[in-house]
């Protein structure tokens, strides 16, 4: 599927990078760039039915497959959160995002460390740097929580007095809202004050 722009065509592929570059540096790795408007199409090259209160849709077909489509609707967007992965855990774009964002931003972090004596100081540096740079995107609400820790159980005394070391880190990535289920219901509770709600608003005439 492309997207038209005026005379030309451009791979829906190309334009999804391109945005997910832009929501990277304008909301962050923790927003999926589903549900967003791309600025500039003025078609799609293949249509696609979609209702967001019908499941009997294209694009509701293909987000049951695992594939983000693209539908118009207030604009152009795409539409689907999810990834082809069989594990759970990177069910969703942002997961895998955030896991890539992560490990090269806390490995580039580390660089500085790396052929420093070592000693319990340069670990517990090492924790604390890694904590800092967890802690930060917690607060600004793009990861729910996250730890790191040293244990001692992955550092043999061998493999220390060979350089090795491991630390631990372990968060947890912000799930897209993907299905978001309204239940409806009729009352006559509101009804049993009903002498009250009407003195209620004498009052405020009177006011």
């Amino acid at each position: 599927m492309n997207l038209e722009y005026g005379p030309g065509i451009l791979s829906a592929v190309v334009v999804a990078a391109a945005l997910r570059v832009e929501t990277d540096k304008k909301v962050g790795w923790h927003k999926s760039i589903s549900n967003i408007p791309v600025t500039g199409p003025t078609g799609i090259s293949q249509p696609i039915t979609w209702d967001l209160e019908d499941m009997d849709t294209d694009a509701s077909y293909l987000n049951q497959h695992e594939i983000t489509t693209l539908i118009q609707h207030q604009g152009f967007r795409f539409w689907g959160n999810r990834t082809c992965s069989s594990d759970p855990n990177f069910a969703f774009e942002v997961a895998t995002r955030t896991a890539h964002f992560l490990l090269d931003t806390i490995i580039n972090g580390c660089f500085p460390f790396v052929d420093q004596p070592l000693t319990p100081y340069l670990a517990k540096d090492i924790i604390d740097s890694i904590d800092f740079e967890l802690q930060e995107h917690v607060q600004a609400k793009r990861l729910l929580g996250a730890k790191v820790w040293y244990d001692p159980n992955e550092n043999s005394v061998g493999n220390l007095q060979q350089g090795k070391m491991w630390i631990d880190y372990d968060y947890t990535p912000v799930p897209p809202l993907e299905n978001l289920n309204l239940n409806q219901r009729i009352t006559g509770r509101y009804l049993v004050d009903f002498a009250q709600l009407i003195n209620g608003a004498n009052a405020t005439e009177g006011v």
